[in-house]
């Protein structure tokens, strides 16, 4: 079947090739009724525009850039990725992932230099790039639009998309308060992170709220980039006044603190319960099913990449756009023995 192009489109709505362009890029100058008779057309032909066409022909690259500290294969990345490919693919636009890690040696102007060489049409900055100040000075003054996924700063400093990890961790950890837990063990992920340290601050906030006290050391450091909070989880469990529940602030880190619990020769959730946050691959699947907070990450990086290219298209978008989280009760928590 022959491609239909928007020569096609011209000849068949007898407009010329820029009023297409004009309904194609949402831009003014086309009357009400052509440009639904037009739109209809393009709905009706199934009309794809070419991105390298459209870029050979105008100012615009139609590239949208996705930018990690550095690009890994974590779960985490991988649904924002999903998220902002489909969002561009459906508008005709090529999404790049970048990292800039590697760039972080440069002298300021050589590093904003190189960013500019990707002739990005828009950006959207994932953490923690997001709450790099000096990066997103760089994009300004490159002129390229920003929105940011999940900042936890700088608010002001151009559209963003975000969750709010303070109440889920306040929700999560109200839940185990209800269920009769009053010992309750906290494993951070990356301390220092904005999500990290929201989901913690709501943890203590519930249990501040239920007048029990938060003890220093069981709020500890793991790593889901080491050992999942394996090493962590197990040295709580072995102490003789053990907490009854663990939060683990990210689901790998919860994936670890069931491996420890299993070593010990405690059931879950009969000796302990654990919940994680994420709600990743595996959380199903794992025995028993991990009881979770479910992050909308492919939502969120939709959603960015929807406001980015209104902004690239001059619109006008809100401030802030919230997702809705929830909490995914499974059979990784329960009352406590003890209780």
């Amino acid at each position: 079947m022959t491609r239909i192009t928007i020569v096609d489109l011209a000849r068949l709505s007898g407009v010329s090739i820029k009023t297409v362009s004009r309904v194609l890029n949402k831009q003014p100058g086309v009357r009400p009724e052509k440009r639904a008779e037009i739109e209809a057309l393009i709905a009706e032909t199934g009309f794809k525009p070419n991105p390298a066409a459209r870029a050979l022909s105008g100012s615009r690259s139609y590239m949208i850039g996705l930018i990690f500290e550095r690009p890994v294969t974590h779960y985490y990345q991988h649904e924002l990725q999903i998220g902002a490919l489909d969002a561009c693919h459906q508008a005709g636009y090529h999404l790049i992932i970048e990292g800039v890690a590697e760039l972080r040696h440069l002298p300021r102007a050589q590093m904003k230099a190189q960013l500019a060489t990707s002739r990005f049409d828009g950006v959207l900055l994932a953490p923690p790039v997001c709450d790099d100040a000096a990066m997103i000075d760089m994009f300004d003054e490159l002129g390229v639009p920003v929105v940011r996924i999940s900042p936890v700063q700088h608010f002001e400093r151009s559209p963003f998309v975000f969750m709010d990890d303070l109440a889920a961790g306040y929700e999560l950890t109200r839940w185990l308060i209800e269920m009769g837990h009053t010992r309750i063990a906290f494993i951070e992920n990356l301390r220092g992170r904005g999500s990290n340290d929201n989901r913690k601050a709501g943890y203590l906030r519930a249990l501040s709220e239920a007048g029990l006290a938060a003890r220093p050391d069981w709020v500890v450091r793991g790593d889901v980039r080491v050992n999942n909070g394996f090493d962590e989880a197990e040295a709580l469990l072995s102490q003789t006044d053990r907490p009854t529940a663990i939060f683990a602030a990210a689901d790998y880190i919860a994936f670890g603190a069931m491996a420890a619990a299993s070593k010990l020769k405690l059931s879950v959730p009969q000796d302990v319960s654990i919940v994680g946050f994420d709600d990743a691959p595996g959380t199903s699947s794992v025995w028993p099913p991990l009881s979770t907070v479910h992050q909308p990450m492919k939502g969120l990086a939709e959603e960015a990449t929807r406001l980015l290219l209104e902004r690239i298209n001059g619109r006008d978008v809100p401030a802030a756009q919230q997702l809705d989280y929830f909490i995914v009760r499974r059979g990784s928590a329960a009352a406590p023995r003890d209780g």
